[in-house]
């Protein structure tokens, strides 16, 4: 599972780590996210008596260890230049930020997450027990090296997808704890970045989607299969399918899988695309008249049938929903007030608890954002969680069933800091 706010966050990482250090600055991951601040459009409905509601009411994990080079004490004055610890120009900024990217159930109980951290970029991961307390677990050193996706498989293995430098790159753990590594094979494209961005547990394996293209530029998209995580084989390029376009969520329906993504540059997105394929081999693309009208990021299957993708427009102003019986046509959710914002809204993920689905997602004004949710029975029409306190400042990035009801990763402090964090609901 993936989300617009953490890949976009990734390209300008990528970006800003070959450029920081000559201009001066921390390759920060920047955020769009802005103040809390609401009119009548977009108003979260406040907290009433009464027990917490599932995918409304969140609260914050009692602990979430962070990475100890990241999280150093922060500065008291102005940054010394010749100190490679402190670069941000922010007083009180801490020296780096940690990324949780994904999150995923454990075998036998307990959750891992997976996301990177600066300084150096290095892969990190998290497990927890009881949806509570998270303990750091190493993933490797390599530095510019980001797993962004993990999933579940069936045998109760991990698998975890993303990059190191230009090439794709898996790792797998069977309990959270102890990861390896293993490379990814490309179609080979004279060393133009490949990255693996979503990852799909399936029967008979996993299935993985990314795209191969500069960091800031046009990207063409890429499609991955395994059947144990470990040894990873390309789907053959198809010019005209995967031209122009970045895979973000993979999901199974009964017959085959559907994908969906993104057509445009990194840096300017222009429309959403899906594809279909019967065995994950072979794609047929699906450029339907409402998914090119927004970005569709992340991608479930409904709990009535179906699927449910979401996301946003293009200008990230009303957090996007699209309902597909098939996966072949698509229909737009009508706007409501519930998901329109005068600054910056999206969903980031999406998932489903019995007949509920749960979207995550922020809203931004002019400088910090809240993390928000909202609820759904159908795809089509969205109740807007309640703020709290604990959102504010907060982005969630990814969301998956667990914990009290659903847990939710991602980070607070933004745009200052990056500081791994982890919300549940319903809020005990």
């Amino acid at each position: 599972m993936t989300s617009t706010a953490r890949l976009s966050r990734l390209v300008v990482a990528l970006a800003l780590a070959s450029v920081g250090t000559a201009c001066g600055g921390t390759p920060a991951t920047p955020s769009t996210t802005g103040s809390a601040a609401t009119d009548a459009s977009f108003a979260p409905a406040r907290s009433p008596a009464g027990p917490p509601v599932l995918g409304i009411d969140w609260g914050k994990a009692a602990s979430v260890a962070r990475p100890e080079e990241a999280f150093q004490l922060p500065t008291t004055g102005p940054p010394n230049p010749s100190d490679d610890t402190v670069r941000s120009g922010h007083p009180l900024h801490f020296p780096g930020q940690a990324i949780m990217a994904d999150v995923t159930t454990l075998p036998g109980g307990g959750l891992a997450a997976v996301g990177y951290v600066y300084p150096g970029w290095h892969p990190q991961a998290w497990t927890s027990p009881d949806a509570q307390t998270w303990t750091l677990r190493e993933v490797g050193t390599t530095e510019f090296t980001f797993p962004v996706a993990v999933a579940t498989g069936s045998d109760g293995r991990l698998v975890a997808v993303g990059r190191s430098g230009s090439l794709p790159l898996a790792w797998t753990s069977s309990d959270g704890v102890t990861w390896r590594t293993h490379p990814v094979p490309t179609l080979g494209t004279d060393g133009t970045a490949e990255r693996m961005t979503t990852v799909l547990a399936a029967a008979g394996g996993f299935l993985a989607g990314g795209s191969v293209g500069p960091e800031l530029f046009e990207r063409h998209a890429r499609f991955w299969r395994s059947t144990n995580g470990i040894d990873w084989r390309p789907v053959p390029d198809d010019p005209t399918a995967f031209a122009d376009a970045e895979v973000r969520a993979i999901a199974q329906l009964t017959g085959g899988f559907v994908a969906v993504g993104v057509i445009g540059t990194a840096q300017q997105v222009t429309a959403s695309v899906a594809w279909t394929s019967p065995d994950g081999a072979t794609w047929s693309r699906i450029d339907a008249p409402d998914l090119r009208r927004g970005r569709a990021v992340a991608l479930t299957r409904a709990p009535g049938g179906g699927l449910v993708a979401v996301g946003s427009d293009l200008n990230e102003h009303e957090a996007f929903a699209w309902t597909s019986p098939d996966g072949r046509s698509w229909t737009l959710a009508p706007s409501e007030p519930s998901r329109q914002y005068p600054g910056k809204v999206r969903f980031t993920d999406v998932t489903v608890v019995g007949d509920v689905l749960i979207g995550v997602g922020n809203y931004v004004g002019l400088q910090r954002g809240t993390a928000i949710s909202w609820v759904s029975h159908n795809g089509v029409h969205w109740t807007e969680a309640r703020s709290a306190p604990v959102q504010e400042q907060g982005e969630f990035y990814a969301v998956v069933r667990g914990g009290p009801g659903v847990v939710a990763v991602g980070s607070f402090g933004a745009p200052d800091d990056y500081i791994p964090t982890v919300w549940l609901s319903p809020a005990r």
